[in-house]
């Protein structure tokens, strides 16, 4: 059964409301446009420390998950793994920081 989480960036996947890849997602970071950013439990160490240092530099959320990186490409409908995604809409970036919180 897929979770609350992995059902949210479907959704957003299928709004055009995301962004995929760690080139992109950084990219959107820098332009400011990520509300939020997912982080898969098993990216290259170099990959999750650029990811982790742009979000806290330019004080965008990060969320680290328990899903790995072909979990997130499945959520998405992708085949090749995807170790980030920025959420660029604010309502979804909203629904899955309270999802988060209610989860702790």
């Amino acid at each position: 059964m897929q979770s609350k989480l992995l059902k949210y960036i479907g959704f957003a996947s299928a709004a055009r409301a995301l962004v995929l890849g760690t080139d992109l997602v950084l990219t959107s970071i820098r332009k400011r446009q990520a509300r939020i950013v997912i982080l898969a439990a098993d990216p290259s160490a170099r990959t999750a420390k650029q990811i982790q240092d742009k979000s806290k530099y330019y004080n965008i959320p990060l969320l680290h998950t328990g899903y790995t990186m072909e979990e997130l490409a499945q959520a998405v409908g992708k085949s090749a793994p995807v170790a980030a995604i920025a959420v660029t809409d604010a309502g979804f970036a909203a629904a899955i920081k309270d999802l988060e919180t209610k989860n702790q």
